[in-house]
């Protein structure tokens, strides 16, 4: 339990982080989100998914839970409103002043996937070793880009600074109730396997779908590409490092 909430307390500092400087407007935005974007997608690819075949015993099997992870994520954000589109964003941009309830619906949206985000975290303490870090080092970069995120749909909506704060310290705290959620349940191997994958997709998603669209709405740079291969890249060279990736038998 002490590791998953220090893990935690980095990325509820990590989203802070973000947001603040959201709201300051810095030029390199779309860089870091590409950079979190690339990173999160290596991190499905390079970890999540061969660890997940590991404890399944089975890449087809570990593939099925994959597409679950990314169509299921897809489904839920589109047929909801709970998490907010880029195109949504970009309507806001456009001084919708009257349309509040957009931006703190892409904030509850977050808030929902920053939960989720926990219980991955969760489950790659569970499994330990090297894919226990890359998990933890993709959450905590992950949540400065969530941080980024909810308080530009919250400030493009025109929502007032404070209310923006305290959605922001909501955001923040979901990964911390999804560590404490998924450290409590125990899991047998093949389950844990099957989060890892489903995990993966969902990943996946959010970084290809969601983060790679707003770093390029951000900024229309060919900066934009080297960023994310880099954030990819960054991340396998990172797994390697820490031995994630190559892992054995559980």
């Amino acid at each position: 339990m002490g590791p998953a909430l220090l893990v935690s307390l980095g990325a509820f500092l990590s989203a802070f982080a973000g947001g603040w400087m959201a709201l300051r407007a810095v030029r390199y935005v779309g860089l870091i989100i590409a950079v979190g974007a690339g990173i999160r997608i290596g991190a499905a690819f390079f970890d999540l998914i061969p660890e997940s075949v590991v404890y399944l015993g089975s890449l087809a099997t570990a593939m099925v839970w994959t597409a679950i992870g990314f169509l299921g994520f897809y489904a839920v954000d589109k047929l909801t409103t709970l998490h907010v589109g880029h195109e949504t964003a970009t309507e806001l941009d456009h001084d919708l002043a009257n349309h509040q309830h957009i931006g703190i619906a892409g904030a509850v949206g977050m808030g929902i996937h920053s939960f989720l985000d926990g219980i991955a975290l969760a489950a790659g303490l569970a499994v330990g070793g090297g894919t226990a870090v890359v998990i933890a080092v993709v959450v905590i970069v992950h949540r400065f880009s969530d941080g980024i995120g909810v308080v530009s749909f919250l400030l493009a909506g025109h929502v007032p600074l404070r209310t923006a704060y305290r959605w922001l310290t909501l955001v923040a705290i979901a990964p911390v109730a999804g560590v404490l959620l998924g450290t409590i349940v125990q899991i047998p191997d093949d389950g844990l396997g099957a989060l890892l994958a489903f995990f993966a997709g969902f990943f996946l998603y959010v970084g290809a779908a969601e983060l790679l669209p707003e770093a390029h709405r951000r900024d229309r740079s060919r900066w934009i590409v080297f960023a994310t291969v880099g954030g990819a890249v960054a991340i396998y060279a990172f797994s390697v490092g820490v031995g994630a990736v190559g892992a054995s038998s559980p």
